[in-house]
């Protein structure tokens, strides 16, 4: 058993959205057999498909003199 969670946090928002029904009830068979919360698989799936397609630039930072 896998114990993934994500940190409670107030910087979130609320999203609504629409999947075919497959990939819906494969989500939730994963998350049944999982105990993975919903909510991480598919911030999980997103983070790593933006990050193909559009990845965070990492900016140098610099030490002050």
């Amino acid at each position: 058993m896998s114990d993934i969670t994500r940190p409670k946090t107030k910087d979130a928002w609320a999203r609504s959205f629409r999947i075919r029904k497959d990939l819906g009830t494969r989500l939730d068979n994963y998350s049944n057999w999982s105990h993975i919360p919903k909510t991480v698989i598919v911030e999980l799936a997103l983070e790593e498909c933006l990050n193909k397609v559009t990845p965070v630039k990492k900016t140098a930072k610099t030490k002050p003199k």
